[in-house]
């Protein structure tokens, strides 16, 4: 049994497929799911369209198989204001695809047993759950794990590199905080975090603007920067150790998920928090 204690009160919201308004006859097609205590908000459909198919044979197939990515660009998009979008999505989504009314729910690690919510709403996903090693999920753990620590409202967020590169620079860092102390030493100077997937950073498109970026910002102040990846890049993944060589060499710092926990423990104790 669960620790009570542990268990983070989160919403669920069920969203259903609805093609014709006047009988209101519906099938659901996927979950969102909502974590205040961990600033989370994930969402997962399905990818079996029998069952729309035999609901509805006219159904737009490619529109529905579209709703994956294009809700979790738009839950990216919305950054760290994730109240607003909750409630732009509650009140646009009401035609052909619904949202329910939220479900409260008590669970001790959301992200991972969204999984078996969506099994239990919806039912089995044909090709799994979407990887977790995508820039999106990377960035959702860490969140989490900063929220957890209790020093997200000491962070900045969505930092805007044209403060120290130039006026059109659309780049922004995830979070970014100035440290009381380092190892004792009183600090103060900015250190970025910024989440990174090394597998998918195809050409090292993401590492190359992170170095040149944070080189940038090296030329006018004293700064550090952690880049939190999926895991180290594997022996011949050729793709990973491109972008991890390129950080590694920019002198920026390497943050595996699995122990981001004990990152952001650490960015508490430099906040003297």
């Amino acid at each position: 049994m669960p620790d009570d204690t542990k268990l983070k009160k989160c919403a669920l919201y069920l969203v259903q497929y609805v093609p014709n308004l006047v009988r209101g006859e519906r099938v659901n097609i996927g979950i969102f799911l909502h974590s205040p205590r961990e600033k989370y908000l994930g969402c997962l459909f399905t990818d079996d369209f029998r069952r729309v198919k035999r609901f509805h044979p006219q159904a737009d197939i490619e529109f529905l198989r579209a709703l994956q990515p294009d809700f979790e660009k738009q839950i990216d998009d919305s950054g760290e204001d994730l109240d607003r979008y909750i409630q732009y999505m509650q009140r646009t989504f009401s035609n052909l695809i619904q949202v329910e009314e939220p479900r409260t729910c008590l669970l001790a690690d959301p992200q991972s047993e969204m999984a078996d919510l969506f099994a239990r709403y919806v039912g089995e996903r044909a090709a799994g759950v979407p990887p977790e090693d995508t820039r999106l999920r990377v960035k959702q753990k860490l969140t989490a794990a900063l929220s957890l620590a209790d020093v997200w409202d000491g962070m900045e967020k969505h930092i805007p590199a044209a403060r120290w590169t130039d006026p059109g620079d659309t780049f922004a860092f995830d979070y970014g905080y100035k440290p009381l102390q380092v190892d004792g030493v009183r600090n103060g100077h900015i250190h970025f975090i910024h989440a990174l997937s090394l597998k998918r950073d195809v050409n090292a498109k993401l590492a190359k603007v992170l170095v040149y970026t944070f080189d940038r910002v090296r030329l006018k102040e004293a700064a550090a920067l952690t880049a939190v990846v999926e895991a180290r890049a594997a022996t011949r993944d050729r793709v990973a150790n491109l972008s991890q060589r390129i950080l590694e060499d920019g002198g920026v710092q390497i943050q595996p998920i699995d122990s981001v926990n004990d990152f952001a423990q650490s960015v508490s104790r430099e906040l003297m928090l």
